[in-house]
């Protein structure tokens, strides 16, 4: 049921500040505090492996350039630049590779516009391990109601919650952190709502990244300015020409109390593919569909990969030039499963996007929209071999990491981190971290890991 935006008809900017506001750690349950550091672990990664991308330069340049207190870390770097600054340039380089954490109540990323604008905030005040772990929760649980609040028009309109809804995200976590008052909580959210911006026209751009920074940084600066006693409208979610009156239909205020009191944590999805997630179960149905038949390229007459009608909005570029293009095409991601190619940050370079033997595959393609598939994160890969024969394959990557598996998924994430680590700050940072993450909950500052995540 969606219900229509009417000034004040319910205080639901209220309702929502006032339910994060009193998360507290000793209160939490012990798999959203596992799953925080699950979060934390990849989100480390992604973004060390992240800074060596060139947007992140460009970034860095223009900071440099404009000056400002170096107050705040720069993750896989030595450089320390302004606190805002630090959190755009951070948030950006944990989503450079597309290779960062989803969840769908949120309909976005979020992790990558919350832990910059708490490691711009650690940097500037003493934070534990716990005061971390529930800020974080904090903002993500932000993440999920407001974007529930929003679904489905908002991101169907075209914008891109990672950065729209992370605003709030960024902007509840500092607020957290900060311990404001409820007055202060609202009026943060309406700094955020002023400032949430993103669009989907720039997926596939050095754009969409910048989208998570800029989130960060103005989720971070909207905490800090309420803080100071900064005015805002307190009721900028559900308020006349408000945010959700602009940028959705109404409020799903129905969806949102459904949520009840559970945390969207538990339901947070995990990348090992650098590609928009949209793609990634139509990778893994090519990745099964080739280990059981194993078919030649030559045999090949045409692949048909079935998806919600969605999809075709957001990650079907016909014949990417670019590595960043190649991550929201449903063409040129199948053609890398079906050549056993790796799907890891290394996958997606501008060369790859013109090699012709990724080329020949992807233009036997074809991106099919159907409505019967189970849910969003499902898809149906069949290949019609030159004989007629017709091979078929599906697969669903909705499905959260169920308590029972959180070991299994933490050795999962341990590997991955360590590909991509490694090779930025070498073996013994990487390890140390791990370990550093592992027992975050007892960490006294964050300062601590922070230096580990730094290049010497």
């Amino acid at each position: 049921m969606i219900i229509a935006a009417q000034p004040n008809q319910i205080p639901v900017t209220k309702n929502i500040t006032d339910f994060v506001a009193a998360l507290r750690y000793e209160n939490l349950p012990e798999p959203a505090v596992e799953l925080a550091k699950h979060c934390f672990l990849d989100w480390l990664g992604v973004t060390i492996a992240g800074s060596r991308e060139p947007l992140v330069g460009l970034l860095r340049e223009q900071a440099e350039e404009e000056g400002g207190n170096p107050l705040c870390s720069l993750i896989g770097s030595g450089q320390k630049c302004a606190p805002s600054w630090a959190a755009l340039i951070n948030g950006a380089a944990s989503h450079a590779l597309d290779f960062d954490d989803v969840v769908s109540a949120m309909g976005g990323h979020p992790s990558v516009p919350v832990f910059p604008a708490l490691v711009a905030s650690a940097d500037i005040h003493q934070t534990s391990g716990q005061a971390f772990i529930t800020a974080f929760i904090a903002g993500f649980e932000t993440e999920c109601r407001v974007g529930t609040l929003a679904a489905p028009e908002h991101y169907a309109r075209g914008f891109h919650a990672t950065g729209t809804v992370g605003t709030f995200g960024a902007a509840a976590a500092c607020a957290h952190l900060y311990q404001l008052d409820s007055n202060a909580w609202q009026i943060a959210f309406g700094l955020a709502a002023a400032q949430a911006a993103g669009l989907k026209c720039m997926f596939g751009t050095m754009t969409k990244p910048f989208h998570a920074g800029k989130a960060a940084a103005n989720g971070f600066l909207a905490a800090r300015l309420a803080g100071r006693g900064f005015s805002a409208n307190r009721a900028a979610l559900e308020a006349e020409q408000g945010f959700m009156a602009t940028q959705a239909d109404g409020l799903n205020w129905e969806g949102v109390r459904a949520l009840g009191d559970d945390l969207g944590i538990a339901n947070v999805m995990f990348k090992y593919h650098a590609a928009c997630y949209l793609t990634h179960a139509t990778i893994e149905a090519s990745f099964q569909l080739q280990a059981e038949h194993r078919v030649a390229a030559a045999d090949i007459a045409e692949i048909i990969v079935k998806v919600p009608p969605g999809h075709l909005r957001v990650c079907n570029i016909q014949e990417p030039e670019t590595g960043l293009e190649a991550k929201f095409s449903l063409r040129f991601t199948t053609a890398l499963a079906f050549l056993g190619r790796r799907t890891d940050d290394h996958a997606f370079t501008d060369s790859a996007a013109s090699e012709p033997d990724l080329i020949s595959i992807r233009d036997k393609v074809r991106v099919q929209p159907v409505e019967s598939l189970p849910n969003n994160y499902s898809s149906e890969v069949e290949v019609v071999l030159s004989s007629g024969q017709k091979l078929q394959f599906s697969a669903d990557v909705s499905l959260a990491t169920p308590c029972h598996a959180m070991p299994a998924q933490w050795k999962k994430l341990s590997a991955k981190f360590v590909g991509l680590v490694e090779p930025v700050l070498g073996v013994d940072a990487a390890r140390a971290l791990i370990e550093s993450v592992a027992s975050l909950e007892t960490v006294n500052d964050m300062k601590s890991i922070l230096i580990l995540a730094q290049a010497k």
